[in-house]
């Protein structure tokens, strides 16, 4: 920086404008390994893109001048990567330092020698490397400023971002109470909030209530530990030298304490985006909010990285230069594919990260998994939200199940099946060379190379500790959960002895279900209250994330499945839609109402195919044991469909399973089973029509046929009789493959949305029943 000219302001003045940033490499934690073996976690990629990549453009866009680069583990990787990076260049926004301590182990050891070298002037950002934000910090920075003018004592604010507690960007395994002064967002109390063990109240001081008589106890913050500190946070560490976590110990210790008379305030971000990559099951969640662009502008399609060509397509799909797809393979959504990368015919990938140079075989299928660089599978083979590290090769016809991890260079004989729960390897310690570690053919097979990583007993402490480490995998059995931060339900020293304050209440247990025959006794109160409270929410049109958020306390509460959560919004949405009918609403227009404004709900709490067909019997059981839903099932059906609760395959299984066959002591199932095979019959051959169908016409627009599902029919430019409320240009017809289908050699024109189709050419009918036929003229 040039020297100060003559009567420009002190130095020590400038130097509070020049904005610092300290950056944090290391995790000061084993949740990524075995990756983590051979390379940090800044540099592990998402979304096909180094994860300090998002942090570097974070603190760009903040206005950041100088960044520290605290490295510990992996330290020179870190260095090489930034020297080779465009932050090196004279061009970055921010000059970059590193500083190597081997030595340290926690972020207490990282700010104490940090204090040591002098070198924060100012205010500064402290952010770990693995942050994926696009808060702005402007304001953010303006208020602690003003703050600190007003209070030298206010030394830290803490920005975390607004989200529900069933978020899937909260860690699992670790999340925290805050408890904010209403009107200064001064942080009066924080509590962390783990899985195991479980934790029903909070403790606090009543001393707090004298000086903050009006606080909020916040359980939906996101704490993805973004600070902003003054020079005084790194001394304080110093002098504290049994501080080494920043929220354990930094924060708990400040708050707790009666000496250092020190303040931390909050930001709470409402709108904008931010996550930290904590552990395997952020990281998937993570991924998925870039791809479908939750993220923005940090999405692939921004090209981060100079070397970047991505480009978007509809369906969240983005591939970089010199891509090369089979004809016959099938890219569904929510897909990323690196420069140099071979699919093979038949190949089918969804949500899932593809990176360069990688070799898809034909007839791959890969679901939620991600796939590194230099990657071989080969043909025949099954991948489930998995993680495949660069150079591994997957041989033909394996199969690697959900939550698996494959590290670097491991390689996976023909015909092997990687368990859903193994993590393998070919990493060897320095300290265990001179042993002979030999790859497991049990694990990879006899031409395999690689061997199952396990966690040393030391690093697991105790069950609790197992469990939280077992709640942060990629994934993890929802059934075993049981705490939520919304099970945080009182201040008080015991559970039985709080009563509800002013402005509290408890949940009424009043209302009766108008349908739920089925369920159980042990699960009445539960019913009820999921009533009520679903009732509470469509009379006043809560907001899908509010009512979500209340369903789930009473599942914690209730210690209910999510079949019984299911069930019971279903069972309000049959009520609330006879509600609407017997107020004169017709039953089409009911049904598409409820379904069209509250599907998100029930989409919820709906994960997979298994939920899909517990989604549809459910339906189906209320609609045959009573007579006045019944009326509904088709269009319900339908509804859900549309509203992408239910896909295809859902559909088709529910056909298929045995119970939606019903018995002799409910005959109804079987009837409205029947009512729904034509629905189904369309599914299939708009399937089979769209693998056969190479091209699409330039122009399409939908048909419906409400009573049959017609299909989407071709029309020419002269032929615009469709109506309106259905009319939509060929860019926003939705992606899913049997949601999209083309009539060839035909023309046809709708007169009413009742449709009748009239023969314009060659008719090809879309349905073989002779009850549409007829219909034809």
């Amino acid at each position: 920086m040039a020297p100060p000219k003559s009567g420009s302001k002190p130095q020590t003045e400038q130097a509070e404008h020049i904005l610092q940033a300290i950056v944090l490499s290391d995790s000061y934690n084993n949740r990524f390994r075995p990756l983590t073996l051979e390379k940090p976690r800044c540099l592990l990629p998402l979304a096909n893109t180094p994860l300090i990549e998002y942090t570097f453009e974070f603190l760009a866009l903040a206005g950041v001048h100088e960044v520290y680069v605290f490295l510990s583990s992996h330290a020179q990787q870190v260095k090489d990567y930034i020297k080779n990076s465009k932050w090196a260049l004279s061009s970055s926004p921010f000059t970059v330092h590193t500083i190597v301590s081997p030595e340290s182990m926690s972020v207490g050891d990282a700010l104490r020698e940090l204090d040591a070298k002098q070198l924060i002037t100012s205010d500064f950002v402290l952010v770990s490397g693995d942050v994926v934000t696009n808060i702005p910090l402007d304001d953010i920075l303006k208020e602690h400023r003003a703050r600190r003018e007003a209070d030298k004592d206010a030394i830290m604010t803490m920005v975390v971002r607004e989200a529900s507690p069933t978020h899937r960007t909260r860690a699992r395994a670790e999340s925290s109470v805050f408890v904010l002064d209403s009107n200064t967002h001064e942080c009066v109390h924080w509590e962390p909030v783990q899985q195991f063990p479980r934790k029903t109240n909070v403790a606090m001081n009543v001393e707090i209530f004298a000086d903050h008589p009006e606080v909020e106890l916040r359980n939906d913050l996101i704490d993805c530990q973004i600070d902003i500190c003054s020079p005084d946070v790194p001394l304080l560490f110093t002098e504290n030298f049994d501080y080494q976590e920043m929220r354990q110990d930094f924060v708990h210790g400040i708050l707790t304490s009666d000496l250092l008379g020190k303040k931390i305030h909050c930001h709470v971000a409402e709108k904008d985006y931010s996550a930290r990559v904590r552990n395997l099951q952020t990281y998937d969640a993570i991924s998925k909010d870039t791809l479908s662009r939750w993220t923005y502008p940090m999405v692939p399609d921004s090209n981060l990285m100079s070397d970047q060509t991505y480009q978007y397509s509809r369906g969240h799909i983005y591939k970089e230069a010199d891509v090369v797809l089979a004809r016959s393979c099938k890219i569904k959504e929510r897909v990323v594919i690196g420069a140099d990368t071979r699919i093979g015919h038949g190949a089918v990938i969804e949500s899932s990260t593809i990176g360069r140079r990688c070799t898809i075989g034909d007839n791959v299928k890969i679901d939620g998994a991600y796939i590194w660089d230099d990657v071989t599978i080969g043909k025949g083979t099954v991948v489930e939200k998995a993680i495949i590290a660069n150079g591994a090769i997957l041989g033909e016809n394996c199969k690697v199940e959900a939550g698996a991890i494959i590290s670097y260079g491991v390689r996976v004989a023909d015909g092997v099946t990687v368990a859903g729960a193994t993590r393998l390897t070919r990493y060897i310690d320095e300290e265990d060379e001179d042993e002979e570690i030999s790859s497991d053919p049990r694990v990879v097979g006899t031409d395999g190379e690689g061997y199952a990583y396990e966690e040393a007993e030391s690093d697991i402490e105790d069950e609790d500790e197992a469990g939280n480490v077992e709640a942060s995998r990629l994934v993890y059995n929802m059934q075993h959960l049981n705490l939520s931060d919304t099970s945080v339900s009182s201040i008080a020293s015991s559970e039985d002895d709080y009563t509800p304050g002013p402005g509290q209440r408890r949940l009424s247990t009043a209302t009766t279900m108008s349908a739920t025959s089925d369920a159980s006794e042990e699960h009445a109160d539960y019913y009820k209250e999921a009533q009520a409270s679903l009732d509470r929410a469509f009379e006043d049109d809560h907001p899908v994330d509010i009512a979500a958020l209340e369903i789930n306390t009473l599942r914690m509460a209730a210690n209910v499945s999510y079949h019984e959560v299911r069930a019971s919004i279903i069972n309000a949405f049959l009520g609330l839609i006879l509600k609407k009918v017997q107020a004169g609403v017709v039953v089409q227009k009911a049904v598409q109402d409820v379904i069209g404004r509250w599907a998100s709900l029930l989409g919820r709490m709906t994960s997979g195919q298994a939920d899909q067909v517990d989604v549809i019997l459910s339906l189906q059981s209320m609609c045959a044991k009573k007579p006045d839903f019944a009326r509904f099932w088709t269009f319900a059906l339908r509804y859900l469909y549309d509203e992408d609760v239910l896909d295809e395959d859902g559909i088709l299984a529910w056909f298929a399973n045995p119970q939606s066959k019903g018995s002799e002591a409910i005959p109804e199932m079987g009837k409205l089973r029947e009512a729904a095979v034509r629905f189904v019959q369309y599914l299939v051959e708009a399937s089979e029509e769209e693998d056969s169908s190479d091209d699409e016409p330039d122009y399409v627009r939908p048909c419906t046929y409400m009573d049959t599902s017609c299909r989407t029919i071709r029309h020419s430019t002269t032929t615009n009789s469709i109506h309106p409320s259905t009319a939509r240009t060929r860019q926003h017809i939705p992606q899913s493959p049997s949601k999209r289908f083309l009539y060839q050699q035909s023309e046809y024109s709708c007169t009413s949305l009742a449709v009748r189709c009239r023969r314009q050419g060659n008719l090809v009918a879309p349905h073989s029943s002779e009850a549409f036929k007829q219909r034809l003229q």
